[in-house]
């Protein structure tokens, strides 16, 4: 294990809290279409893997934002699942909510605490109009700099974010502790540009099949201040 000397953080659900916004989007969606009939939890899943699959499907050839990428996820859902909705619509019905979110208790403490030594950087998945993003960007963190995938037209887990994170950090990768909740683009994402991982599992998830083993992995950003303490 190499010596830490920068950090590298995601954004959603590693500093700011979704909440359960996708899921409560999810029911007033099936309200607004008339579809009550059909299981919100099993409605919710499948976005979720449509979702992932838009990227994947679109990264090769044409960058899409991320609420791009949301309305074209629930189009084909509204699809599979014979609803003739307004796709537009129900993605600003859940985008919206993040007006209400805020970052986790712990941040600014840990940030704060972290900055004293190391630079910090985000590295996330964010269009730049992004309500949750204008939150963190306001609440003055002792960051130095947001990379968001829109003005790097690049989603993690691919390499681009990751080696401007470097240039500017101006460290070795294997130097940069990167800390995010998401096994593909996070830990992933981390491993591929060569930078060590911390996988935070606040749900208390299993590593799943084919992504590499996380160097350190927490529960709540407090942890790496003990990880810190013990090098």
């Amino acid at each position: 294990m190499f010596k830490i000397s920068a950090f590298s953080f995601d954004m959603y659900r590693t500093i700011f809290d979704t909440r359960d916004f996708h899921e409560q989007a999810v029911k007033e969606i099936l309200i607004r279409e008339k579809s009550t009939s059909v299981n919100p939890n099993e409605f919710h899943t499948r976005w979720d893997k449509l979702y992932d699959e838009v990227h994947a499907e679109m990264a090769p050839v044409k960058f899409l934002r991320e609420r791009e990428v949301a309305v074209e996820s629930l189009k084909r859902l509204f699809k599979e699942f014979g609803i003739n909705g307004d796709a537009e619509v129900g993605v600003s019905i859940w985008l919206d909510k993040y007006e209400k979110g805020d970052l986790y208790p712990e941040v600014e403490e840990v940030l704060n605490k972290l900055s004293e030594n190391f630079p910090i950087i985000i590295i996330s998945n964010v269009d730049n109009d992004d309500l949750g993003f204008s939150i963190v960007k306001n609440k003055k963190l002792p960051l130095k700099a947001i990379l968001t995938s829109e003005s790097y037209q690049s989603y993690k887990p691919h390499r681009r974010m990751f080696q401007e994170a470097v240039s500017i950090l101006k460290c070795k990768p294997e130097e940069i502790l990167h800390v995010g909740d998401s096994q593909s683009a996070d830990v992933v994402g981390a491993r591929r540009a060569g930078f060590q991982a911390a996988w935070l599992n606040r749900r208390g998830d299993k590593l799943k099949p084919g992504i590499p083993k996380p160097d350190f992995v927490i529960a709540d950003l407090r942890e790496l201040l003990n990880i810190i303490d013990s090098l």
